[in-house]
């Protein structure tokens, strides 16, 4: 199987980023026959990362460690200049906050009860659009993540969606196929089948990617992913090395 792109080596604790605290992931990697990792930490993790750490891995371990990391995209914030001058193999860019509230975090439910829920998701849908947008990042993460609680917008999600869907067509990024959903109140992998089934009419690419943040959580639900893209018609999945789309079959 291709590789696992979404993997928080420094999980929520933040650094020292160090050899011996990333092995057990990719020990995780290759117990469940993926054929690289990818390691995509938190943005605000970014300056403790040591990028002599990924070739440390693959001389000791002998399999690909691509560089990656997890952008919390706001449009306030120039993150084309933050990101500069390292050597990343991918970048995803994921929306988790509407202004100051980070809709995901656990605590912040109630944020919910402040919206129309048609409104919430058109804003949180333009925002994806404008990270999309921007060009900089190959992979959009887990791209219906509003939904992560269990609201449903009255108003059919696609027609929603659809700015975003059209943004990372026009971009050339892959699309995430992220597991962790199954594991939130909603019980539902991101995106929902139907957003997939669009991205696969715009011949959007897809990974899959288990957001884990435990090295027991690597490649998780991984074949009900991969059963999934199939029946909606996916035969292959995008790789990444030094910011360049490759494919592998699915």
């Amino acid at each position: 199987m291709p590789a696992d792109y979404h993997i928080h080596g420094l999980a929520h604790v933040g650094p020292p980023h160090t050899v011996e605290r990333l092995l057990p992931y990719v020990e995780a990697a290759k117990a469940a026959g993926l054929t690289e990792i990818g390691f995509a930490d938190h943005d605000r993790y970014l300056e403790g990362l040591d990028f002599n750490v990924f070739s440390e891995l693959e001389r000791v371990t002998g399999m690909p460690v691509r560089a990656g990391l997890e952008i919390d995209f706001r449009p306030e914030k120039d993150h084309r200049r933050e990101l500069a001058g390292r050597p990343w193999d991918y970048l995803i860019g994921s929306v988790h906050a509407i202004g100051n509230w980070d809709f995901d975090r656990p605590g912040q439910e109630d944020g919910f009860n402040a919206w129309d829920i048609d409104e919430l998701y058109t804003v949180y849908f333009n925002l994806v659009a404008q990270a999309a947008s921007t060009g900089l990042f190959q992979i959009i993460g887990h791209l219906d993540l509003i939904k992560i609680y269990g609201h449903r917008p009255r108003k059919s999600v696609l027609t929603l969606a659809e700015p975003a869907l059209k943004a990372v067509a026009a971009s050339g990024a892959a699309l995430e196929v992220n597991t962790a959903g199954l594991f939130k109140p909603v019980g539902e992998i991101y995106p929902a089948a139907e957003i997939l089934e669009r991205a696969f009419s715009l011949n959007i690419p897809v990974t899959i990617g288990s957001d884990a943040h435990a090295p027991g959580e690597v490649a998780r639900e991984r074949e009900r992913a991969r059963q999934l893209l199939r029946r909606i018609g996916y035969t292959s999945l995008a790789t990444f090395a030094r910011g360049v789309m490759a494919t592998e079959s699915l």
